[in-house]
């Protein structure tokens, strides 16, 4: 048994009147430092003393029902409470038992179930004085809880209509609570700290043990205190044993990041802590609605930025000065020197995966290797991203680093992004083309570039000078020349048949091998010949003769441009 007098009243969540509660909950431990209490004993359950009691009941009002008794604390005389009948009252989550009458050699004897208090009450504590006294605790607790949070929600609340941002927020919580204050992002990212005069405090280290934390309290079952009750831990920092006071930030049931409060003291200073807890369910609120206010305005410049690289990349500007007043706004360099960058990703949008998705991957591609001096746009365009991306100007003499330099950022984009999806992803970049106004000839070339190397099976990335022969027919390809070309050369083998256009693509790819071609095709060597003579006859230019392979060669390269060309001109006009 342990005797409780009056020269323990320093011990934690003391109160000696309505007037003095603070903001920690009243507990069993420090109901029996009240003045109605003294004398009474703890018979049992010493080590569940720090049960939170907010009503004291008589026995004959609860065993008629089976409602739960959290925070309940059931006073009786020690010959009704049985051993069933305390058994009972622990299964419905009582605080504590207050026996009238009660001995100590009972509760020896016949122990009641672990963690639950049983208190013998001295001869001159009257139970209803008991429950009175405890009534008050409890309504003046509770109203200076809402004093309290109602000035913490004041304060934060100003500052937030002011808008000066998470970090000013953060400021003044470590003003209000004298602890350091760190918010993580819904990704576990630091947003904004605040650590006072502890220099000793280190912001990554700080970031890195909250992360830790909210991993493992998030894993931890809710229990009675509510999913939505800030958490208290401890854990070391730098070598020194902190308390951490951790919160979600919920806003529409979407946890949208986590407040630490890092409190030097020890956790067994309740009212401090009770305090620290009122401030961060505030804080979660206020600052939440301003994570929602800098996302909106977030989004609102990210479709702003979307629809100028729109623009450049389609050349949709009334005049030069429309482009300037809107390069400016975006501190975009009009006479600099760009290449355009072409990511796709095959079935992304298609298949279950959110547009958002494609747009988080064009805003980590305009991260990678960020140059300080050259600027770096994306936007999703169709079902592709497509990266603007400065290079350096053309030298007057000397090797061009700028192909270089955009073969090697398209590398590192198909590295990156293809690690984040397990769908092919294609990439292609156009040649560098000086002046922001020349933007949409280098999208249309790496545009066609992904084009060619879907049809082809080019490996990518795959640049515009790449292609090389390719590049240099695109412009025959769509004059009137190379548009005859190919009607009376592949024209009629078309309209023979498929096998009969794929038997002379093959024999012409082989350069004019017959038996490699009929391996091509998994075709016999007879067959083969037999095709061919019915191709010869429909171009009446026998196809063993080296110029006629030519011709045909050309024709059929100067077809797959044109096709490709106009697929990326209707994509382009109609993005």
């Amino acid at each position: 048994m342990h005797k409780v007098t009056h020269s323990e009243r320093g011990s934690v969540g003391g109160s000696p009147a309505p007037e003095g509660a603070g903001t920690a909950p009243l507990t069993v431990r420090s109901l029996l430092e009240e003045p109605v209490m003294v004398g009474s004993v703890v018979l049992a359950g010493a080590e569940a003393l720090g049960s939170h009691v907010t009503w004291v009941r008589p026995l004959s009002d609860v065993v008629a029902d089976d409602d739960r008794l959290d925070r309940v604390a059931v006073h009786g005389r020690e010959t009704d409470l049985d051993a069933r009948t305390v058994l009972e009252l622990s299964r419905r989550g009582v605080a504590a038992v207050l026996v009238r009458e009660g001995t100590g050699p009972r509760w020896e004897q016949q122990a009641p179930p672990k963690g639950l208090p049983v208190i013998g009450l001295a001869k001159g504590a009257r139970p209803d004085l008991v429950a009175r006294h405890v009534a008050r605790l409890s309504l003046a607790h509770e109203s200076h809880v809402l004093r309290y949070g109602q000035q913490v929600h004041s304060a934060l609340a100003t500052l937030l209509h002011r808008g000066s941002g998470v970090g000013a927020l953060c400021d003044l919580i470590e003003r209000l609570s004298g602890c350091a204050v760190a918010v993580l992002g819904a990704n576990m990212s630091l947003l904004a700290y605040s650590q006072g005069r502890r220099t000793w405090l280190d912001p990554s280290n700080l970031a890195a043990v909250g992360r830790e934390l909210v991993q493992k309290l998030s894993a931890e079952p809710t229990g009675s205190a509510g999913i939505h009750d800030p958490w208290v831990t401890t854990a070391d920092l730098k070598g020194r044993a902190v308390t951490f006071v951790v919160g979600p930030i919920e806003l529409a049931d979407t946890t949208e990041g986590w407040i630490l409060l890092v409190d030097e003291g020890a956790p067994e200073r309740a009212n401090a802590i009770a305090e620290h807890r009122i401030v961060v369910q505030q804080a979660s609120t206020i600052i939440g609605t301003e994570l929602l206010r800098v996302r909106g305005i977030e989004r609102a410049e990210e479709r702003a930025r979307g629809n100028f690289v729109h623009a450049l990349l389609h050349g949709r500007f009334s005049n030069h000065a429309d482009l300037v007043a809107r390069a400016t706004h975006h501190a975009f360099p009009v006479d600099g020197r760009f290449g355009v960058v072409v990511v796709e990703a095959k079935g992304l949008i298609a298949d279950d995966d959110s547009p958002q998705r494609l747009a988080a991957m064009a805003r980590e591609a305009s991260r990678l290797q960020s140059v300080a001096e050259r600027r770096t746009m994306a936007a999703v365009v169709g079902d592709v991203i497509a990266i603007v991306r400065e290079v350096p100007p053309a030298p007057k003499s000397g090797t061009d680093t700028g192909t270089k330099e955009l073969a090697a950022f398209s590398q590192a984009v198909a590295r990156r992004l293809q690690g984040q999806t397990d769908r092919s992803v294609l990439v292609s970049f156009g040649r560098p083309h000086s002046g922001a106004e020349e933007i949409h000839q280098a999208y249309r070339e790496a545009r066609i570039a992904l084009g060619l190397a879907t049809q082809l099976g080019l490996p990518t990335p795959c640049g515009f000078s790449d292609l090389r022969v390719f590049s240099a027919l695109l412009g025959l390809a769509q004059t009137p020349a190379g548009q005859e070309l190919t009607r009376d050369l592949v024209g009629p083998l078309r309209a023979a048949s498929s096998e009969l256009e794929a038997a002379v693509r093959a024999y012409v790819e082989a350069g004019g091998n017959l038996n490699q071609a009929a391996r091509d095709l998994s075709i016999h060597r007879n067959t083969m010949l037999y095709r061919l003579e019915r191709a010869s006859k429909a171009l009446d230019w026998d196809l063993r003769d080296p110029e006629a392979r030519f011709a045909v060669w050309l024709a059929m390269k100067l077809d797959v441009l044109a096709t490709t060309a106009d697929l990326v001109a209707r994509d382009i006009e109609g993005g």
